[in-house]
């Protein structure tokens, strides 16, 4: 069970703080008085690595102000878009279902070519087993300088299934567009994190082949998030997302009895029934406001 206990920290806001949790030192994480900024001078084209993390859902007139403090603190660095967030909270009976923004706020984010866009963040209550699925289920070592070879091979494993990460592939061999230099620096991230044991990824095989992969991710603070939850599209829909999931936030609890651990799901979509099935309450809606940077 995920209790409270183990949080070592003051923060009501762990919408934004499980969304932060698989930062690495690559990233620059300031604290301020109203907001929480995040900059990634090695890679502008971050997203969740350039952004302003709000405290306060901004009012409608307080949108411009801080698109500008946006471009003035990260969009110089490079950053091509302006992201803001910031979250509303949740009660754990939450419907799963898309919310709908404030009307005014709204309008405000058309005036400056912002687009809202929602995202569940939902909190372990109590871990419930799925169903068991035909696959087999196993953690992937961090990078080994002594033995590399049997483990960067099952790194290689996991990181090509990132090409599938897609809610709907009609051709199961039709890989998504992906930056294939991007996925490459975002899992030597990954590596970088399992080497200090902050990062767990986990590896389900079908038939002897890696079908799905899923990252557990934590802050050494009594805060982890499941991330990157993929599953090869022929094999979705036989419960191994949900199967990989337990297995990853089992493995977390057995080193962190009282961690909190949270997800980042689509409002109602298929993700979220299933992290609501292993015992995942809601907690927030973060909204995230994204547009062009106003530096000409």
């Amino acid at each position: 069970m995920g209790g409270s206990g183990g949080l070592r920290r003051v923060d009501e806001r762990l919408g934004l703080a499980v969304l932060r949790t698989s930062l690495s030192g690559r990233s620059l994480v300031t604290y301020a008085r109203d907001h929480v900024s995040v900059r990634t001078p090695s890679r502008p084209d971050f997203r969740d690595g350039n952004t302003l993390d709000l405290l306060a859902v901004p009012t409608p007139d307080d949108l411009e102000r801080w698109t500008t403090r946006f471009d003035e603190t990260i969009g110089v660095l490079g950053a091509r878009q302006a992201r803001l967030r910031w979250e509303v909270p949740l009660p754990d009976d939450a419907p799963p279902a898309a919310p709908t923004p404030d009307p005014a706020l709204r309008r405000a984010a058309d005036v400056l070519g912002l687009h809202l866009e929602p995202l569940t963040v939902l909190l372990l209550d109590e871990l419930h087993a799925p169903p068991a699925a035909p696959v087999t289920i196993a953690p992937v070592p961090p990078p080994s300088a002594v033995d590399p070879q049997p483990t960067d091979r099952r790194w290689h494993a996991a990181t090509v299934l990132y090409r599938y990460d897609a809610d709907d592939v009609g051709d199961p061999e039709r890989w998504r567009a992906w930056d294939e230099e991007f996925v490459a620096w975002s899992v030597d991230v990954q590596r970088e994190l399992a080497t200090a044991e902050r990062a767990q990824v986990w590896v389900a095989q079908r038939h002897g082949a890696p079908v799905a992969r899923a990252t557990l991710v934590h802050d050494r603070q009594g805060l982890a998030a499941v991330e990157d939850v993929i599953v090869h599209p022929v094999h979705r829909g036989l419960g191994v997302a949900a199967a990989l999931t337990h297995a990853a936030v089992t493995g977390h609890l057995h080193l962190e009895p009282d961690a909190r651990v949270g997800v980042g799901a689509e409002p109602g979509g298929r993700a979220e029934q299933i992290y609501r099935r292993l015992g995942f309450v809601p907690h927030a809606t973060v909204w995230t406001a994204t547009g062009r940077h106003l530096r000409p």
